[in-house]
């Protein structure tokens, strides 16, 4: 099987806003800039939002960038050193526990391998309280920003560095001073409650896409990855590779995505790959089809990145 496979079933297996990695204690990671008084300073009305860099390696996370950050739209951006890396922006409910968000993991991960009734109505629960608000993956020796807009509240961000999937690390957002405009006039692609992907089918290579959970109602999270394709690939032998029925020797190595979004939610993702043909993904568990994921109950598109 392609090592890139492998590396996206390790990937699905620590996705889910990473969430598995709320098992593991809070973040281990060397922090570069990690003051609060680095996120109270005015931000310029033409700059960029302000950024926070994650560089993932095997063992290590180093932070470049505060944590306490003004409200407004912010760049969350991962660094993938060794292998593929994926960075996770979520939010609790009111209620809702770090202890009871470990059970709810504990039976996501098991859903992925066994399905199960009980493990789903688990992940229906944590989908219910737990807000999620995009992310980034980049493949090895790549880059891939999220760029978010946040109101004042705490968040958590999570890596997938290490056993059993991650870190957790704390993200504050204050009222502040941050008139940093988001992306304008770049190409949308929506995630639908018929668990299809509508907008954009071509895309630049190196570019930034608006990525939109469009389901009006529910708790269902969805994800759109980008992973490259040989020409003429069919949407049906992406889906049967994931249901595993195919022997993936149409995949190539060229990878990005944002990770998922709750209903309403969307984010922007800057990524630079390889132009080619690629298949649009949604690799999180379907918690109505328990032991099956998204892409494999048919939520895949074709697209062309040139």
């Amino acid at each position: 099987m392609h090592v890139m496979l492998a590396g996206l079933r390790t990937v699905c297996a620590t996705s889910a806003v990473a969430l598995v990695a709320a098992v593991a204690p809070m973040g281990t990671a060397t922090a570069v800039e990690s003051a609060p008084a680095a996120a109270t300073k005015a931000v310029d009305k033409k700059s960029s939002p302000p950024m926070v860099t994650f560089t993932i390696s095997e063992d290590r996370t180093v932070i470049e960038g505060a944590l306490t950050q003004p409200a407004g739209p912010l760049r969350l951006r991962v660094l993938a050193e060794d292998e593929d890396h994926l960075l996770s922006l979520f939010q609790f409910k009111p209620g809702y526990t770090v202890k009871q968000m470990r059970a709810d993991t504990r039976a996501l991960g098991r859903m992925y391998r066994e399905g199960g009734e009980d493990n789903a109505k688990a992940v229906k629960r944590m989908q219910r309280n737990t807000i999620t608000y995009g992310g980034a993956n980049a493949s090895m020796g790549s880059m891939a920003t999220a760029i978010v807009n946040l109101k004042p509240g705490n968040y958590y961000i999570s890596d997938n560095v290490g056993p059993p999937g991650g870190h957790l690390y704390k993200l504050k957002i204050v009222p502040g001073n941050n008139p940093a405009p988001l992306p304008k006039g770049v190409p949308v692609i929506k995630m639908t409650g018929d668990n299809e992907y509508k907008g954009a089918s071509r895309l630049p290579a190196t570019g930034t896409v608006e990525i939109v959970n469009a389901m009006r109602k529910g708790h269902e999270w969805l994800q759109a990855a980008f992973l490259e394709v040989q020409p003429g690939t069919t949407e049906e032998q992406v889906a049967n590779l994931f249901r595993g029925t195919g022997d993936g020797g149409f995949v190539l190595s060229g990878y990005a995505g944002g990770d998922t979004l709750s209903p309403g939610n969307r984010q922007f993702l800057k990524y630079s790959v390889e132009p080619g043909t690629y298949a649009l993904i949604c690799f999180f568990p379907d918690p109505n089809n328990p032991g099956s994921t998204y892409v494999a109950d048919g939520m895949v598109r074709i697209i062309t990145m040139d």
